[in-house]
């Protein structure tokens, strides 16, 4: 059995210099409403749980949902039936036109530009085991290490991942999505539930969905709402390739686009 971490451990890193320090995380703080979301140990979920009873489940599905925008009426194209091409592209020819990965040498130059971020530099701090630790101090330390990052998710994927925002929210991450202008999750930002939302036209090609994101996550920090990006996430299928080579040419931490291609 590995060796577990004594308590001094946990004790020296919240104490004197060793006590963690978020720097040049931005001015925003989530609403009053969005931190009552209530935290617990369990798994987030928006189903409501009344008992460990067994239950029947059908499964129905009239129309293909891929999360990507698509809503007829908005412009002549959406009109026509047609679906945009960065959807196009990755239902049916993934990656399509995205770029190629990066090879060996290229992502540890793109590492190797990047400014470490608070994040990074706040890891340097904890020694590996303890944050591996299953206890309520290593619980404690890795949400310490959580609030104030800076987040970027590709794609809101349905309104019904709100809850997901939600809780983001209330473990102090400063959340950003980056989707179509016109997707619901905009709205979050005057709520007080996410930090920023960051518009991109996903009716053009993969490649474009890629430069204008790549662009639009490069400024995050400059106006001081939030940090510099810790990370790209997504739980939307389609934008998983889009996702990882987000990560890989920003010298963020994801998995390889080999990896998901």
């Amino acid at each position: 059995m590995a060796p577990t971490c004594c308590s001094s451990c946990f004790q020296g890193l919240t104490k004197g210099k060793k006590d963690l320090f978020r720097q040049r995380s931005g001015t925003w703080e989530p609403s009053a409403s969005a931190l009552s979301h209530q935290l617990s140990a369990e798994w987030a979920s928006p189903v409501p749980r009344y008992g460990a009873g067994a239950a029947d489940l059908d499964l129905v599905m009239s129309s293909l949902d891929t999360d990507v925008p698509h809503q007829p009426g908005r412009n002549k194209d959406a009109r026509a039936g047609r679906r945009s091409k960065f959807e196009i592209e990755q239902l049916t020819m993934s990656p399509g036109s995205l770029p190629k990965p990066l090879t060996a040498h290229q992502r540890e130059q793109a590492i190797r530009r990047v400014e470490p971020t608070a994040t990074f530099e706040m890891l340097n701090e904890v020694p590996e085991d303890v944050l591996d630790e299953a206890s309520p101090q290593a619980q404690e330390l890795r949400r310490k290490l959580t609030k104030g990052a800076t987040v970027v998710f590709v794609s809101a994927g349905y309104p019904g991942k709100r809850f997901i925002y939600e809780r983001a929210a209330a473990l102090g991450v400063k959340s950003v999505i980056l989707d179509h202008p016109d997707s619901w999750s905009k709205n979050l930002v005057d709520e007080g539930i996410i930090a920023k939302f960051l518009p991109v036209d996903m009716g053009q090609t993969s490649e474009e969905v890629f430069k204008d994101a790549v662009h639009a996550i490069s400024e995050l920090g400059k106006d001081g709402i939030t940090g510099k990006v810790d990370g790209v996430v997504t739980f939307v299928e389609l934008s998983v390739p889009l996702t990882s080579r987000l990560a890989e040419v920003l010298g963020l931490p994801g998995m390889s686009p080999a990896a998901v291609d």
